[in-house]
């Protein structure tokens, strides 16, 4: 049957459908295949990862992954005031991914850096809380921490946190008050860090030196040389650092 004009046009707005329906399937590939490319060039941003050789062993490469958010914790107990009542030793480490500021310049970087995001805490046997410090361990850092404490893995480190046995060690001790040295700055860090108020530096070193032995807890904090030793004060009933860094 005759269609008159209709049969080509008709005809014309199929063709004219077909190539509008191949323009819009081929955007939509292109596009997700942008975004695709894209995300492979970003990092994860719900995990962190490290892989890196070993300082100390050729054999070794250390490799750990974890989701951002997640907790390392240990726990352990000493008596740190003397008492006979041992207290509670316990260590959270978070995992944070962030971008680092330049403490002087307030600089923020290029881009962003993995964490150990660490909170201790000494508490007695009634809850008390006797001592406390906070810091950040970036992921570049962990390796030398691992290597020079006897650690398996970040796992491992926390876990053992306040009594590892490698290189370098970390507990509680007695020590002469006279072959120790005691640092007015650091007791000043260490007191405004936990809150407290009204604490004369000058006064914690006088009573410190004064004593025959210091009951100490030794760690590391950010990184291997960043030593801190925490003393107990008997007449603020709390522990405060006398050393930060090396």
């Amino acid at each position: 049957m005759y269609q008159g004009p209709w049969r080509y046009l008709l005809a014309g707005a199929g063709t004219a459908t077909r190539w509008t329906m191949k323009l819009i399937v081929g955007l939509s590939i292109g596009v997700t295949a942008a975004i695709a490319a894209l995300a492979a060039q970003q990092p994860e941003r719900g995990r962190c990862e490290y892989q890196g050789a070993s300082e100390s062993s050729e054999d070794r490469v250390w490799h750990w992954a974890y989701p951002v958010g997640a907790r390392l914790t240990g726990s352990t107990r000493v008596d740190l005031d003397g008492d006979g009542r041992p207290e509670q030793v316990t260590v959270v480490a978070e995992i944070q991914r962030d971008y680092a500021v330049n403490p002087a310049t307030r600089q923020r970087s290029a881009r962003t850096y993995c964490w150990f995001r660490t909170r201790l805490r000494i508490r007695t046997s009634a809850q008390r809380l006797l001592y406390t410090d906070e810091w950040s361990t970036k992921y570049e850092d962990m390796p030398t921490l691992l290597e020079t404490h006897g650690a398996s893995s970040p796992e491992d480190y926390f876990a053992r946190f306040g009594h590892h046995t490698g290189y370098f060690t970390s507990g509680a001790d007695t020590v002469s008050a006279g072959d120790t040295e005691i640092r007015q700055e650091a007791i000043e860090w260490s007191c405004a860090a936990q809150g407290l108020k009204g604490v004369e530096s000058a006064a914690i070193v006088r009573e410190l030196s004064g004593l025959k032995t210091l009951r100490v807890f030794m760690y590391r904090g950010e990184w291997r040389e960043d030593v801190r030793i925490a003393a107990y004060v008997p007449s603020l009933r709390r522990a405060v650092a006398i050393q930060i860094g090396y």
